[in-house]
């Protein structure tokens, strides 16, 4: 897709800065040589970029992965700060007490039917 955008873009730009006659439906010799180097030049800057994109690339990627592990530090590292084991604490106690099995009282035992 992103392949598709680049040669549309580069078709256009090389079309309206080269074509300007209608008269055939050949091109002229000034026509071609514009259009082989306009899209030669456009082709080459895109290997460049392209290039740079891909050394620069992990480095972003690795910045982003340290920024993401500031703000979400692993279970071990939330530990030892104390806001995060706290918050912790109480968030175990809330899911430990919804996992816990719920004792039936005598009240709701005797509203059972009763077999006569």
């Amino acid at each position: 897709k992103d392949f598709l955008l680049v040669f549309n873009k580069m078709s256009e730009t090389c079309f309206t800065r080269c074509v300007n006659t209608f008269q055939t439906r050949e091109l002229t010799e000034d026509e071609d040589k514009c259009v082989e180097m306009c899209s030669t030049k456009n082709i080459r800057v895109n290997h460049k970029i392209m290039s740079v994109y891909m050394e620069v690339q992990p480095l972003i990627v690795q910045k982003r992965v340290e920024e993401m592990e500031k703000l979400n530090p692993p279970p071990a590292v939330a530990e030892t700060i104390p806001e995060v084991a706290e918050i912790n604490t109480v968030a175990q106690s809330v899911i430990m007490a919804e996992t816990e099995p719920q004792h039936v009282s005598q009240e709701t035992s005797s509203l059972e039917p009763q077999v006569v």
